[in-house]
């Protein structure tokens, strides 16, 4: 149930950008992720925006917003074009966006899909009656008690938290889809059941498991790997169904090879996708988001539209290899890996089905 709104599967659906592709033809990202601030109410000891130690060469200002003025330009701008879909993210807590109301209504005027990723603590009020009709919301909550919660993200708000998750599953849309990030460490391992079988009872759809990434992944969860999959299959057991279900990123990732080598050079998802920070910058994807290599643009000066259609993008677009720039574990790899075998097709033989 829950697996299938994280599919590798639906970039297929999008055949008229797959044929642009080929054709060699700038069009618009289909999605679009914006970090509209870097202002966070929280403080998670594992977070990557706040620690270069996680992820090095990232360099992130907390003061940082994007001027109210240049986020209504780049609403327009993904409008006109026709980004189907955009997600506010951090950097900081969406949430926390001085103009987060109004930018939220301005996206649902337009008619282009949001959601959300948030640590939940905003989640009332004006923000939760707009993000009702969202077409998903994802609250980061790595914890069964406000003991470990407070212990990993610094704040004592835990019980506000349940209760603005509580209060928001009753009265979101049935289209709206209600999940849980839960990146697992070894402060909050022995939670997994715990807090499947809480956020099951109050209307949760899913909880996403995903283990903390280090310099040392692999020795870092080497003592608690078997018990992280013996709670996981046994939350799966006893709560899947009626509306829950349970997504397991965990087990993928640690069985994957850390030095993260890719087997292609054509990065193809960044033609679907891009990230708008709040720096202005425009950036390929998360993780290299406020990275000097990973950045396409800026807009502080020139907009968005301008920017993503500009020669200089083009060319920038052609020159960047995977292969030699991307040694991290990549959320977009087993799409990129689909879009590289179909590219790389036969088209003589490709009636033969």
């Amino acid at each position: 149930m829950g697996n299938s709104a994280y599919s590798d599967m639906k970039i297929f659906y999008h055949t008229e950008k797959i044929e642009a592709i080929k054709r060699n033809e700038r069009t618009a990202p289909v999605y679009v992720r914006i970090k509209p601030t870097n202002v966070c109410n929280q403080h998670c000891y594992y977070c990557v925006y706040a620690d270069d130690q996680v992820f090095e060469n990232r360099r992130v200002d907390r003061r940082e917003s994007i001027p109210w003025d240049k986020m209504q330009e780049i609403i327009r701008d993904i409008a006109d074009m026709g980004v189907k879909a955009v997600t506010f993210s951090g950097g900081g807590e969406p949430l926390c966006y001085h103009s987060i109301i109004p930018t939220l209504e301005m996206v649902k005027e337009a008619g282009i899909d949001y959601s959300v990723i948030t640590n939940g603590q905003e989640l009332s009020g004006k923000r939760a009656d707009l993000l009702a009709d969202a077409k998903w919301v994802r609250i980061s909550m790595d914890a069964a008690d406000s003991g470990t919660y407070q212990k990993i993200r610094n704040v004592d708000t835990y019980e506000r938290i349940v209760n603005n998750i509580e209060a928001f599953a009753g009265n979101k849309s049935e289209t709206c889809t209600l999940g849980i990030n839960f990146v697992v460490t070894q402060d909050n391992y022995r939670d997994i059941y715990r807090l499947c079988e809480k956020m099951s009872g109050i209307g949760v759809n899913h909880i996403k498991f995903s283990p903390l990434m280090t310099k040392d992944t692999q020795a870092y969860h080497a003592g608690i790997m078997e018990e992280v999959a013996d709670q996981i299959k046994r939350a799966a057991d006893d709560f899947s169904g009626k509306g829950f279900g349970i997504v397991d990123k965990y087990s993928g990732d640690m069985m994957l090879d850390e030095n993260f080598q890719k087997q292609y050079s054509t990065c193809y998802m960044k033609y679907f996708f891009t990230v708008i920070a709040a720096d202005q910058k425009v950036y390929f994807c998360h993780q290299k988001a406020y990275r000097p290599d990973g950045m396409i643009g800026d807009i502080s000066r020139c907009s968005f539209k301008e920017l993503w259609y500009s020669e200089e993008t083009t060319k920038l677009f052609q020159k960047m290899d995977a292969k030699s720039e991307c040694n991290f574990r990549c959320v977009f790899e087993e799409r990129n890996m689909l879009l590289n075998r179909l590219f790389a097709l036969d088209r003589n033989h490709i009636n033969f089905v």
